[in-house]
């Protein structure tokens, strides 16, 4: 430990004294650490050190003393040192660069590092324009040892050279860099970088007015080793100096030609080209161009050719006489004849000509041609002109041309074919068949002549109009009847034409004209069919009858039978969209009577079809039950089983098809309800489907008509769709297949039947089809429902549905049905095991059978009551209630003293208060004498205060004050008045509580209008006031014509009212809300506050403000959150989905009711927990019967 801290401390002797001999020494005794990481930390310290010493105190010659410092650390220290030296010039800085170099162990690294130095000076020269940096950057890039380092940099360092000289003017540097191209290894980014170089250059001699060094550049420029950026080099160069001031001196050939006499004929001969082309493109006097052309071509003998050329290429781009001729010319001043560029000579005399539109030159350089060409070339020369001529509307040569070119021509390629199908259209258009053959098809191979002729012709149906198309039918056939395919051809051609509208816009005459040379009797009556259904198509589109006749009668020229078939086939298929739209059912008629006379009778099945399907679709456009049916007539008629497996499953679906949209469309005019004839179309199709289908295919084909049925009901969520589709599945045979059905139907309409507590399915759907307004009025959806019972496994939800089907048949006066089915249900009866539920069928059965047969409904109720001796006592009360409850319907169909007796003989054995009461309401109904009512009305009122739930004696109170406001005196209404107060003392539920007192002020005013005592008015008026619920007291007292109290108008209430009309007019302000809000949050009590913001919600609600009314509904929900226990915050839910239940907003008031069950379910003691569902049950359950 004592060593190590020794070295430290002469490190730091060391390096304070700045003696390097000192170092080397501290170094050596580093060397001799027996340990090696104890050495490398030490290395480490000393380096850091070393460095620290070095930068901060301008010390590089410490650099020289690092002993083995990594390849990063000497990067670094590299970088800062060349920073260094950029700021300050210090070469002491510039040699520890070198120093720090030879640290490195290898020539790679060294090579890395000295390429971003050697850039970097660069940079800084052109950043400071101080050539020092770049003369420091070469001395570093010389000292780049390995190739791949050199030519990579120099990417970046010649661009940088360049943007030097061009920003300092400096053309030395810019020869320097082209000095160090040699050394790029990539010919492509070499060749980008000479030709960057020679612009600066000429750029440079271009703004300075130098030529010299223009030429410079171009001489520099045309060693560049790729073509293309040769010669796109030198153009720039030349095309800059003619839009500058050197414009005189760079027209100059001959200078600048002589001025470059070290580079090769080829490279002269394009600097030649290029100048030539710019003089020629830039100078606008002919004279001084001749002149100066004449001169290189006397003085330049090699020159002679590049002149043609670019002569040639000039009359080319501009189409000017002068130089071809002078092109011309000057070939014949180089006497050679084999040197004749015969391609420049036609592309340019082409242009020529296309801009004259004198073909002269064209034709006089035909025999040139002749005497310089090969036959393969000849002919592409040919066939250029050729193009040429036909395209300046010179026919006739054209075709003298192309003669030629097909003499010559030894392969067919693509230029030739579309030339050779150029012109044979335009032969067609001038009538011009034989010359065509003679000129163009003679000398050719057949196929090849065939495929021109079948693309021209097919080309010249597409493209011309019709009326040249009919102009030229005769040449056309004319042209075809030699063609090996000419009926496929006609045949395509017709086809064409068909497509492009040609029956729409012309006479399809001219087409049947064009096919009627089809030799071929099948492809020609194919033609001719395709014509017709055209015809029939427009004709139809149009409106226009004749034209449908007229296709009809054309058929005539198809013999063969089958054909014809097909055709009028077609013909009724559009006769039957004409019909459709024109609602013409008697179109489809004349259509039936027209095909069959034109048809054999085996033939006639297949138009039959077609009327069919006519029919069909007339039936489902215009809801035609009508069409429907005679489309099952004539299916009936038809013997070929194979047409009628095809025809019948359209026919069926057109049956449910109409019946959906007859649903649908009553559904459109809000008349959601069963209709007259509703199921009908439905009927119809289930018979058909039954008839004519295999008994294993029926629950397949049923599976596909109710999925038909399914579609409307995405667009109308009705449960009348549910009718049909129920009487298809019940006709599914397999139990489970059925089952899996009726469920499926259900999954469709579970908004309408979620509330249904049972799993049964039928049941279910029994239920669905019931709640269907008009469905009871209806034999057809009462005999659906019979028969989903009948499948439902529970016997009491069985009969319980079967009784409101009875019930619902004897309100229709169908008595036999309604006694034929209570006889069925009476005859299985004996299968019940359990007593109880046999006497509750009897009895019930008893009651149904009373309006249709009440001797047999007498023996029904004996044998219930005989079955009184085997029911258990838990069950006689109820058993003896339903006794009692028949007998009250027999006796009101005939009566008979005894009854009476018998019921209160009945009555006397019940225990039960509840069931005693609702057994006395009934003997009630039978009794007319005064005294006797009067005794069982204060049996009732007697019995009824004395229920011991309160839940349960409140709804038995409400029932009860029914008769005693009709029937009671002034005891039996104090006896109910003083039982309603007590229980609604137990209640929780304010809203109930306010109803009950409402229900107790409406006794007494009732009573009081019989007796006219005051005392029983101001006792009302005195509950009214007592009311805690502020709308039902209000409502009350206007209608009582009370004068409201002035206090009324500071509460909050009072305000509710005032902002109520501003509501429901819309025109309520952020003020007035804000507020009304205060006034309600100034409450203490949360509950009522709560109740407030609902109230506030009813009035929104009502007004269709939604907005306000969710507002006010979340307050207050935020208000009844908070309350505490949870039992009251259970209770003002409840209160909160009590007043919403009663305005009839059943979706929300749900919701709250979930909310007051959900809080419930938190409360721990089981017997509260039970107490506030048993209030929260009945309070729903009285504004259900007693409110609403």
């Amino acid at each position: 430990m004592n060593g190590k801290l020794q070295i430290k401390q002469k490190i730091s002797s060391a390096i304070s004294s700045g003696d390097l001999r000192e170092l080397e020494k501290v170094v050596s005794d580093i060397s001799e650490t027996q340990t090696r990481k104890e050495r490398k930390s030490l290395y480490e310290q000393m380096n850091a050190a070393l460095t620290e010493a070095a930068f901060e105190g301008n010390q590089p010659e410490f650099l020289s003393q690092l002993v083995e410092p990594t390849k990063d650390e000497i990067f670094s220290l590299i970088r800062r040192a060349t920073t260094l030296y950029i700021q300050n010039k210090d070469e002491a800085w510039f040699n520890a660069i070198f120093t720090l170099i030879d640290k490195l162990d290898r020539k790679s690294h060294q090579s890395d590092i000295l390429a971003e130095i050697s850039r970097d000076f660069i940079q800084t020269a052109v950043d400071t324009g101080d050539i020092h940096y770049i003369e420091k950057g070469g001395e570093t890039f010389d000292n780049i040892s390995i190739r791949k380092y050199r030519s990579a940099i120099l990417s970046d360092i010649i661009p940088l050279l360049i943007q030097y000289g061009q920003k300092y003017q400096n053309i030395e540097i810019m020869q320097h860099a082209l000095q160090l191209l040699s050394e790029i290894n990539d010919i492509s980014k070499q060749s980008q970088l000479h030709a960057d170089i020679v612009r600066a250059i000429a750029g440079f001699g271009i703004e300075s007015g130098n030529i010299d060094l223009v030429i410079r550049g171009l001489a520099s420029a045309t060693e560049i080793n790729q073509k293309i950026r040769r010669t796109n080099s030198i153009a720039d160069i030349v095309d800059a100096a003619w839009k500058s001031s050197l414009k005189k001196e760079i027209s100059d050939i001959e200078r600048i030609i002589d001025s470059l006499p070290d580079i090769t004929d080829e490279r002269r001969t394009e600097v030649l080209a290029i100048l030539t082309e710019h003089l020629l493109d830039r100078q606008r006097d002919k004279k001084q161009i001749y002149t100066k052309l004449l001169k290189i071509n006397d003085e330049k003998p090699w020159a002679g050719q590049t002149l043609v050329i670019e002569l040639l290429k000039k009359a080319e781009r501009s189409g000017e006489r002068w130089f071809l001729e002078k092109a011309f010319e000057f070939n014949a001043r180089g006497g050679v004849e084999t040197q004749l560029p015969i391609e420049e000579i036609v592309l340019s005399g082409i242009a020529v000509v296309e801009k004259s539109g004198n073909p002269t030159i064209l034709l006089d350089i035909i025999p040139l041609i002749d005497e310089s060409c090969d036959p393969a070339k000849a002919a592409h020369l040919y066939r250029q002109i050729t193009d040429a001529l036909s395209r300046m509307g010179d026919f006739y040569h054209a075709i003298e041309v192309m003669r030629k070119a097909s003499t010559r021509v030894e392969r067919i390629n693509a230029q030739f074919f579309d030339t050779s199908v150029r012109l044979i259209k335009e032969g067609i258009r001038r009538d011009e068949i034989e010359l065509i053959r003679e000129n163009v098809l003679a000398t050719l191979e057949i196929d090849i002549a065939d495929s021109l002729v079948h693309q021209a012709v097919t080309d010249f149906c597409k493209e011309y109009d019709f009326d040249e198309v009919v102009r030229h039918i005769p040449a056309i056939k004319e042209l075809v009847r030699p063609h090996h395919a000419q009926d496929n051809l006609l045949f395509e051609c017709n086809n064409i034409l068909l497509e492009r509208g040609f029956v729409r816009q012309k006479d399809p005459s001219a087409l049947v004209d064009l096919v009627s040379q089809i030799e071929e009797q099948a492809l020609r009556e194919q033609a001719i069919s395709a014509i017709v259904v055209e015809m029939a198509r427009t004709g139809v589109s149009r409106k226009d009858r004749d034209l449908l006749r007229r296709s009809t009668g054309l058929t005539c020229e198809i013999m063969d039978q089958r054909a014809r078939a097909e055709a009028l086939g077609g013909i009724v298929d559009q006769a039957a969209i004409l019909a459709v739209e024109d609602s013409d059912l008697d179109l489809l008629h004349g259509m039936r009577v027209l095909t069959s006379s034109l048809l054999e009778r085996d033939y006639c099945l297949f138009t039959m079809g077609k009327v069919i399907h006519g029919l069909i679709m007339y039936g489902i456009e215009q809801l035609s039950l009508r069409a429907l049916d005679e489309a099952t007539q004539i299916l009936s008629q038809i013997t070929d089983p194979s047409l009628q497996r095809q025809l019948i499953d359209p026919l069926i679906e057109g049956y449910v098809r109409v019946g959906s949209l007859q649903a649908a469309d009553q559904l459109s005019q809000g008349k959601a309800k069963i209709f007259e004839n509703m199921m009908e179309p439905f009927e119809i199709a289930l018979n058909l489907l039954k008839t004519n289908t295999p008994r294993e295919e029926i629950s397949i084909k049923i599976a596909s008509y109710v999925d038909i049925m399914l579609e409307y009901t995405q667009i109308y969520r009705s449960p009348i769709f549910a009718v049909p589709m129920t009487l298809f599945s019940l006709e599914i045979e397999g139990e489970y297949e059925r089952t899996a059905m009726i469920q499926r139907l259900l999954t469709f309409f579970t908004d309408y039947v979620k509330e249904f507590d049972s799993a049964d399915p039928y049941e279910v759907t029994a239920y669905l089809l019931e709640g269907i307004e008009g469905a009871t009025a209806s034999s057809q959806v009462l005999e659906l429902m019979y028969r989903l019972l009948e499948h439902t496994g529970d016997v009491y939800a069985r009969y319980s549905g079967m009784y409101r089907i009875v019930s619902a048949y004897s309100a229709l006066g169908n008595a036999e049905r309604a006694e034929k089915i209570i006889k069925r249900l009476h005859e299985t009866i004996g299968t019940i095991t359990e007593p109880s539920i046999s006497a509750i069928m009897l009895s019930d059965l008893a009651g149904l059978m009373a309006g249709i047969d009440h001797d047999a409904a007498r023996g029904y109720l004996t044998e219930a009551q005989g079955m009184l001796e085997l029911v258990g006592p838990e069950q006689e009360a109820f058993i003896r209630k339903n006794l009692i409850y028949a007998a009250r319907s027999i006796n009101a169909i005939n009566r008979q003293e005894q009854d009476i007796d018998w019921a209160i003989e009945q009555v006397s054995g019940i225990e039960d208060p509840v069931e005693y009461v609702d057994a006395l309401a009934a003997v009630f109904d039978m009794v007319s004498e005064p005294t006797q009512r009067k005794e069982i009305l204060s049996a009732m009122c007697h019995t009824v205060v004395s229920i011991p739930s309160p839940y349960i004696r409140l709804s038995m109170l409400y029932d009860v004050a029914q008769f005693a406001e009709t029937y009671g005196d002034e005891e039996e209404i104090d006896e109910l008045l003083d039982g309603m107060e007590k229980t609604a003392g137990y209640v929780q539920i304010p809203f109930i509580v306010s109803m009950t007192r409402q229900r107790m002020a409406q006794m007494l005013f009732s009573f009081y209008r019989k007796s006219g005592k005051p005392i029983i008015q101001q006792r009302a008026v005195d509950i009214v006031s007592a009311i805690d619920d502020d709308r039902i007291r209000y409502n009350l007292m206007v209608q009582l014509e009370q004068e409201m109290p002035q206090s009324w108008k500071n509460t909050v209430y009072g305000r509710i009212l005032d902002c109520r009309d501003k509501i429901r007019n819309g025109n309520y302000t952020t003020k007035d809300m804000v507020a009304l809000d205060r006034a309600i949050r100034a409450v203490p009590d949360r509950a009522k506050r709560a109740t407030y913001y609902t109230e506030l919600y009813l009035i929104a609600r009502s007004a269709m403000q939604h907005e306000v009314a969710d507002r006010m509904l979340l307050c207050a929900l935020e208000e009844a959150r908070i309350i505490r226990p949870l039992s009251r915050r259970a209770f003002v839910l409840g209160d909160m989905a009590c007043r919403l239940y009663a305005e009839r907003y059943e979706d929300r008031s749900r919701e709250l009711l979930d909310m007051a069950v959900g809080e419930a379910l938190n409360i721990r003691d089981s017997t509260i927990r039970d107490e506030v569902y048993d209030e929260l049950d009945m309070s729903m359950r009285i504004i259900q019967e007693h409110w609403l």
